[in-house]
């Protein structure tokens, strides 16, 4: 093979090796993330939590509609008491940076089978809040709507 086609197999093969294998997601920085989370919102410090979060989540929900809907979830749910993460994926985009997903069985004080999960923006090794979902009997029993 002369030198002009192995050049051109290289510029070829790279790209293919260098995006075509995935690379290794750390979930630690999210998992922490997880755990700042649940502490500040069993210290209804739920504007710590607003203020660190991503600026997407921040642009979408205001501080005030935010803690009222904290509040409400711990008037129903009670404290978070412990959780285990169960599963968890990752997305790498390089306009996005990772997108992490973590997925947790957890107890509250009024639901001790509580499903969260969590989306983590991460970008220069901090985890900010995306998302987040609370699938949960004790809310399933709620009569209110705004939660």
């Amino acid at each position: 093979m002369n030198k002009y086609w192995k050049k051109i197999a290289a510029i070829l093969i790279l790209p293919v090796m260098l995006f075509g294998c995935s690379m290794a997601v750390d979930t630690e920085v999210a998992e922490l993330a997880v755990s700042e989370f649940q502490e500040n919102y069993n210290k209804g410090s739920y504007d710590v939590i607003h203020e660190n979060a991503h600026t997407e989540f921040r642009n979408f929900i205001s501080q005030q509609k935010f803690n009222l809907l904290l509040k409400k979830l711990n008037s129903h749910m009670g404290m978070h008491m412990n959780s285990s993460l169960i599963s968890w994926k990752a997305k790498t985009s390089i306009r996005e940076g990772i997108t992490i997903t973590l997925n947790y069985d957890a107890a509250y004080e009024n639901d001790n089978k509580a499903r969260v999960t969590f989306i983590y923006k991460v970008n220069d090794g901090m985890a900010r809040l995306y998302n987040f979902n609370v699938a949960s009997k004790a809310l399933n029993r709620s009569k209110d709507t705004d939660i």
